[in-house]
């Protein structure tokens, strides 16, 4: 018997990656929060140049004008470094409206020059973030829900999603295998074929899009284990209705197909039907607009 829940979060959370100790990560963040500021600034910022002197010292708060979950610091930290940051609350903490959040003193022009960037930067991450909580909420710890690849911001959604208690999924392209729809078009939706050829990771998940799918993924999958148990797969039942992915796992269950396969319902899942899925048997449930798109969470920079 799988640890179905250990094993869940083996295959479809990333967040341990999410990290500024990450090189890969701290170095997309740089360069993506890079590219933030200099569309913003552009070739200057003709408010503040004209009206603040160069070296001018301020002080300022972030404050939050909505409750919500908080996300963001680490990033926050890395567009602001060369600025004296306090932070009130780190990620996953509760905020509720009026609470200061951050605290800076620095140089007038650049706390003024970011101010836009930073903002947007702690909105949409902790938007993200607040969304995600609501969501999980609906489902009673029930059944975990999960990020797709449908973001604006790459990677920094994902640990949003993270912050506010879902799973991120994979990453990138080079993060597991997913054979979709269209790979399996590819090879005339030989099923069997696809999955034997996809053995060089150990994530390997199928989409399938109904029960007569599912049930020959699942006994490729079977007969693959009999001679490598290192793999760890799923089937993503695509576009299926609650009670109908129900049905199919308690037929994989009845033909002894379920034990050693991990089992994710996805497409047309909303905040409005979200809650049928919780008892439908999968193990996670992956929901694209949790970052797409992202709701954002408001704050203010207030001056001192």
């Amino acid at each position: 018997m799988l640890n179905r829940q250990k094993l869940a979060l083996e295959f479809w959370d990333r967040s341990k990656k999410l990290s500024i100790k990450n090189k890969k990560y701290r170095n997309f963040a740089n360069k993506f929060l890079s590219l933030l500021l200099i569309t913003d600034i552009d070739s200057g910022d003709l408010s503040t140049n004209s009206l603040v002197e160069h070296n001018k010292t301020i002080s300022a708060d972030i404050v939050a004008k909505e409750d919500g979950i908080f996300a963001g610091s680490e990033e926050f930290g890395l567009l602001n470094n060369d600025l004296n940051i306090k932070f009130l609350k780190n990620d996953e903490d509760k905020i509720k409206v009026g609470d200061i959040l951050i605290e800076l003193d620095g140089n007038a022009k650049k706390i003024l020059q970011r101010e836009r960037a930073s903002l947007n930067l702690l909105q949409r991450m902790s938007g993200i973030a607040t969304f995600t909580s609501q969501l999980d909420k609906k489902l009673n710890g029930k059944i975990k829900i999960a990020a797709t690849r449908k973001t604006l911001w790459s990677i920094l959604d994902k640990k949003a999603v993270s912050a506010g208690g879902g799973l991120t999924h994979r990453l990138n392209l080079n993060d597991g295998i997913i054979v979709k729809d269209n790979h399996l078009r590819i090879v005339d939706y030989d099923i069997e074929r696809a999955i034997n050829n996809s053995k060089s990771t150990e994530y390997i998940e199928i989409e399938v899009e109904d029960k007569k799918q599912a049930l020959l993924a699942a006994a490729s999958i079977k007969k693959i284990l009999q001679k490598n148990n290192k793999i760890l797969f799923a089937i993503m039942l695509d576009k299926i209705p609650p009670d109908k992915v129900k049905s199919i796992i308690g037929e994989l269950h009845g033909q002894n197909l379920y034990d050693k396969i991990l089992f994710e319902a996805s497409g047309n899942i909303n905040p409005g039907n979200l809650a049928e899925y919780a008892d439908c048997g999968a193990d996670i449930i992956s929901i694209g607009c949790l970052t797409n798109p992202g709701k954002s969470l408001n704050m203010s920079l207030e001056i001192k």
